[in-house]
């Protein structure tokens, strides 16, 4: 399939600053091509110690990355229109802290895309729209009045902040998004319009970038369609989703430069994958980025109800932080990018399967006009198959046309694809690759040598081509499997890929180590950036492209030269033996921080071996104390405090109540996220046969109802229904004639808005529901007493009101008893309570979670986990799929008491335990972090704010 060659290069920018330009191959920074390998990672996802998102980033870094996308969430931010006078809350020190966020990326050396909404999705609930936004009057994400005054402030608030942190203010942020995933059609110029409008406004003079969700890349406010438009475009789609391969180019290239073709291709959102939801079960492998880089948890009501605690779908770093397998490829293509700066500025010539002698293999061909490098990207022409397939490739090279490998094959082994460079320039002496069937990783120049890293998979061959004017001198004794041969300026080394090989070449143009690996073994290798000093002076190219190359470490976070001592940082998963080429005046190493004992090995590098930690043992759970956490079904309990809900309208004009005279949508009260308990008052007449009710609860939500303290039943909840129609029939017993009638009902509240009761009715005579009374969070969002922690941290439970989840709670009164011998004996909710300790010893990462063992399917209960004061996780057995919860790091005590609070709802009149409980670890890992315990607020310091406490009798 022929596509046509770009544009010719051309300079665009903003015309308010020249530190971010563009044309259609590329962006520039500073003056020089960059490509934007940008990782996704949202701060509020790491509850608590703001300190651990330099982990995150010093580990994207680490990787191959050079940039990371962040969406701001507007919800965790302004949980009132009046937050802080309406400037909001950006609190230092705590996971509101963007600033900080901002600054860590830019100490690891990253730059930054800044995509704060007002809307911005993300499985979060309301899609980053903090609930009150709902209750204004007119269509959201329009140019409605009301919804325009609602995203001003926060929107003014988060435009200084960015305007403050762009590049050409010294900061990393070099890109804007305008609002998120719009597939809105240009009619909408007038909201897109006054966003762009803003940002210009408060000083962000950077490119404007916007995500089109349309179907087909409609070209929506691009710059090369008239009206209002941004200044780069970006289509948004994912080549994996939850079942499927899609060819990348066809759908996304073809696209682009239909409406597009002045900009770069951007894509917005390229996740190899797709999420998961309630129920569902994980699929792909180890070879592709599921969704985001770094998912993190979904801590408290911050999740939408399609999604479940963990916001972790087999990313490159795990939930816990850990670097997985798939960073290695990452890394791979990450360094082969930021060196191989002549296709950053090459055009698509053509592609297809006609390049092969085998049919089953795609190639596209990338050639640089100016410099005369090509790129031959292969793959399977069928993007699903994971054969094994050998082929011979035709390349055009400064040499003519020729057929590759000249002896043997390239192999596809499955989902491989493979980079066939040709008249490769690289290192300080211009050496050359005419062509190479093993791929380049990197290439440095250390002192007066240049090296290049070559792989490709164990077992395989590799036949790399270099010309020279006069023959050089090969150095092949010792090596295992490598040959040379010199014929007409050309020199050709083959080879078999075991392991590591060097292969040092002198000629006159100086000295090359050409470095061969299996990929493996390329698996392990770094090329960390030794840092210049100025603004930029670790950022790779722009401040600094010396690096040193290092074999071993699982991460490798920093490298300093000083002196004759190479000073590395990073975090090992084992014992390892390091091995590292650097400068001639280097003959000493530190490993963080601590002197470590080398060796010279026979091929100019040196080695050092390094111990792994001593294995942890975690404590087990005992000693658990337990209270009930449901006295609002007791007909006598006193609802006083609760919110009278007697709202008669409301704007949710798509979704009106269906039965009953009052509203029943809990965020029209203040109340946006969490357990919600309605208790609805009427006087029987004593022919009452049922109550009926339509609740919506979102994905995976729930209910469960009582009349007078009768259980009347549950609907269970399905991850593929949001709102259920009830009827609960009600037996003469339990009707009080002539008196007051409590009926309740306990809501799982699955995030969004509106969330509540849409219907009710009472059958069998003419009473009438008389008042109604709501409780969520305590306080709402306007009141909450744990400021720190949000209102999205806790829900209408009575042990969550009084702060019992929070560490130091005077539980004395309570009795023992543990959820899983215990549990809960009939439908309602227990609420347990233990502490644990863990005293691990500094210099180790030892990321922890809690596993519980399911029940069978037919057992219908929700457990709610906190940790030391942070809901971290909700499990529903029914449901699934989530079994192991992660103890974020950033509110694990290390070194101090941690609690443990567990809400258990039973669902069924028969009640419920949990089968097992225990907490297990990802690893231990050896690592240069300084952790600290992130102690925040407890319960004296909230004591004042919530109800006095008293012991409810366990269910």
């Amino acid at each position: 399939m022929l596509l046509p060659v770009q544009l010719a290069s051309r300079r665009n920018s903003t015309g308010l600053t020249d530190t971010v330009t563009w044309d259609p191959h590329s962006l520039s920074i500073l003056g020089q091509r960059i490509f934007i390998l940008s990782a996704e990672f949202h701060p509020w996802r790491v509850p608590g110690n703001p300190n651990l998102w330099a982990d995150i980033f010093q580990k994207i870094k680490a990787n191959g990355f050079n940039t990371v996308s962040f969406y701001i969430n507007w919800a965790v931010h302004y949980p009132t229109p009046s937050t802080n006078n309406g400037n909001g809350d950006f609190q230092s020190g705590t996971y509101r802290d963007i600033q900080r966020f901002i600054d860590e990326a830019k100490k690891a050396g990253l730059w930054m895309i800044a995509r704060p909404g007002p809307y911005i999705n993300g499985e979060t609930t309301g899609g980053g729209f903090p609930g009150w936004v709902g209750n204004v009057a007119g269509p959201l994400r329009t140019d409605s009045p009301g919804y325009m005054q609602t995203w001003t402030p926060y929107m003014t608030a988060i435009s200084k902040i960015i305007a403050q942190n762009q590049i050409s203010n010294g900061g990393p942020i070099v890109l804007v998004q305008a609002e998120n995933e719009y597939s809105a059609s240009t009619s909408n110029n007038i909201y897109m319009q006054a966003i762009i409008d803003l940002y210009r406004a408060n000083g962000i003079v950077v490119p404007i970038i916007h995500n089109d969700q349309h179907a087909g890349q409609a070209g929506n406010f691009s710059p090369d369609r008239p009206g209002t438009h941004v200044d780069i475009y970006c289509g948004d789609s994912y080549p994996q989703g939850s079942n499927r391969w899609a060819q990348v180019q066809a759908i996304y290239y073809s696209a682009h430069e239909a409406v597009a073709p002045s900009n770069p291709l951007c894509l917005a959102e390229f996740g190899g994958g797709f999420l998961l939801s309630w129920g569902a079960a994980a699929v792909g492998g180890t070879g592709y980025e599921k969704f985001l880089l770094f998912g993190g948890t979904n801590w408290g009501q911050t999740l939408e109800p399609t999604v479940y605690s963990s916001y972790d779908y087999g990313g490159g770093i795990n939930e816990n932080r850990v670097a997985t397998s798939k960073m290695n490829e990452m890394r791979l293509q990450g360094l082969f990018l930021r060196v191989s700066r002549d296709l950053l500025s090459s055009d698509l010539l053509a592609n297809g399967t006609n390049y092969t002698t085998s049919s089953l293999i795609h190639t596209a061909e990338l050639r640089n006009s100016a410099s005369g490098a090509a790129f031959y990207i292969t793959r399977h022409n069928d993007s699903t198959s994971t054969a094994l397939t050998t082929t011979k490739l035709t390349i055009l090279t400064s040499a003519g046309q020729l057929l590759v490998p000249k002896a043997g094959s390239l192999t596809f082994n499955g989902r491989e694809s493979k980079i066939i460079v040709t008249d490769y320039v690289f290192g300080r002496s211009r050496n050359k690759i005419l062509y190479s069937t093993a791929e380049v990783m990197t290439w440095t120049t250390i002192g007066i040598t240049d090296y290049i890293i070559l792989y490709a998979p164990s077992g395989q061959t590799g036949e790399t081509v270099m010309t020279f004017t006069t023959a050089p001198v090969v150095n092949v004794t010792g090596l295992s499997n490598v040959s040379s041969s010199f014929s007409n300026g050309m020199l050709t080394l083959s080879y078999s890929l075991s392991g590591s090989q060097f292969i040092p070449i002198t000629s006159g143009n100086g000295s090359l180590v050409v470095i061969i690996m299996d990929k493996a073994t390329a698996n392990n290798w770094h090329a960390p950036v030794l840092a210049q000093s100025g603004t930029f002076g670790n950022y790779f190219s722009i401040g600094t492209n010396d690096t040193v190359l290092v074999g071993g470490p699982y991460i490798m976070r920093t490298a300093e030269v000083s002196q004759d001592t190479l000073k590395l940082t990073g975090d090992l998963n084992g014992t390892t033996t390091i091995e590292f080429v650097a400068p001639a005046a280097v003959t000493a190493l530190t490993w963080n921080g601590a002197s470590v004992g080398v060796t010279r090995s026979n091929r100019g590098s040196f080695t050092a071996t390094l111990a792994d930690p001593s294995p942890i043992t975690l404590p087990s759970l005992t000693n658990w104390k337990v209270s009930g956490s449901l006295p609002e079904i007791d007909p006598k309990f006193d609802d006083s405090s609760f919110v009278t809900a007697d709202l008669t309208t409301t704007n949710y004009t798509n979704l009106p109540p269906l039965a009953g005279d009052k509203v029943l949508y809990s965020q029209q009260y203040g109340f946006y996220g969490g357990n919600l308990i309605f208790r609805g008052h009427f006087t029987a007449t004593g022919s009452e046969t049922s109550i009926v009710t339509t609740v919506q609860s979102g994905f995976a939500g729930g209910y469960s109802a009582w009349l007078n303290g009768n259980f009347l039943g549950s609907s269970q909840g399905s991850p593929t229904v949001s709102v259920t129609t009830d009827t609960w029939n009600i037996t003469q017993t339990v009707l009080r004639p002539g008196q007051d009638n409590v009926f309740v009902i306990i809501q799982a509240n699955g995030g969004k808005e509106p969330r509540g009761i849409r219907g009710y009715s009472i059958v069998g005579s003419s009473a009438k529901f008389n008042q109604w009374k709501l409780q969520g969070n305590l306080g709402g969002a306007a009141k909450a007493p744990d400021t720190l922690r949000g209102y999205l941290n806790e829900g209408g439970l009575y042990a969550e009101r009084i702060g019992a989840h929070l560490p130091g709670f005077p539980d004395s009164s309570w009795t023992s008893g543990s959820p899983i011998a215990n549990g809960v004996k009939g439908a309602g909710v227990n609420f347990y309570r233990t502490t644990f300790d863990l005293n691990l010893p500094d210099g180790v990462d030892v990321p922890i979670r809690l596993q519980i063992t399911p029940a069978p399917k037919t057992s219908n209960f929700r457990v709610q986990i906190y940790l030391n004061g942070w809901q971290v996780g909700k499990y529903i057995n029914n449901i699934g799929p989530q079994t192991l919860f992660a103890f974020p790091a950033s509110i694990l005590r290390r070194k101090s008491t941690n609690t443990l609070g567990l809400s258990l709802w039973s669902l069924d009149g028969s009640g419920a335990s949990i089968p097992g409980l225990q907490l297990v670890s990802d690893g231990t890992f050896s690592t240069s972090l300084v952790f600290e315990d992130y102690v925040t607020p407890d319960y004296a310091g909230q004591q004042q704010l919530r109800p006095t406490p008293t012991f409810v009798s366990p269910m």
